[in-house]
């Protein structure tokens, strides 16, 4: 099935995309917003932002239809998980050093995850997703900020929340807009047929 052919399916998937986009934009927004974080309350944002992530990966993996490939569900939910393990590990023991290894670790095992889950839903055999570009580029924009967050450590948990802040706002803007096409493609062809 072609990118553009209104499916079905995609009225299960704007749901879930929408709900990461206004995860993103929200953490986006506070990382933007709040003056004078401590590091304790940045490793809590940071923290909460990763979680959200993993629920909103396991909410898309589960309205995929048909179920997504093994390979794909193992690659959209493992990178997830361990960054919310490794956002746990933040919580507990808050530093500026580990706010940015941590959390850069975190941005790029989602930024991989993506980047995976695109290239995988390219192939053949998979057919085409409708996200898969989504996903390239918001995966590439997470591993961006991923590697940029540890060359920011000396600069204090303002400065962290700022580099990762700027990934989750382009990445919010994406898969909002993402999300709001699938809904207006899945309600034409729900007009249509």
């Amino acid at each position: 099935m072609p990118l553009d052919a209104p499916s079905p399916d995609r009225a299960r998937l704007w749901p879930p995309v929408l709900l990461r986009a206004a995860v993103a934009l929200a953490f986006g927004v506070a990382t933007v917003f709040w003056g004078q974080p401590t590091t304790a309350g940045a490793a809590w944002v940071f923290a909460a932002y990763v979680w959200c992530l993993l629920a909103g990966e396991v909410w898309l993996l589960r309205a995929e239809r048909p179920a997504p490939g093994r390979i794909s569900a193992l690659f959209g939910l493992v990178p997830y998980a361990l960054g919310a393990v490794a956002a746990v590990v933040l919580v507990v023991s808050p530093s500026v050093s580990l706010l940015a290894w941590v959390g850069a670790a975190a941005l790029v095992l989602v930024g991989i995850s993506d980047v995976v889950r695109s290239v995988l839903s390219r192939r053949p055999k998979a057919g085409s997703a409708p996200l898969a570009r989504d996903l390239l580029i918001t995966g590439v924009v997470s591993l961006g900020g991923g590697l940029l967050l540890p060359f920011f450590a000396g600069l204090g948990p303002h400065a962290l929340l700022g580099v990762a802040g700027g990934p989750a706002i382009i990445t919010g803007v994406l898969l909002a807009i993402a999300a709001l096409s699938l809904r207006h493609d899945s309600a034409t062809s729900a007009r249509v047929a």
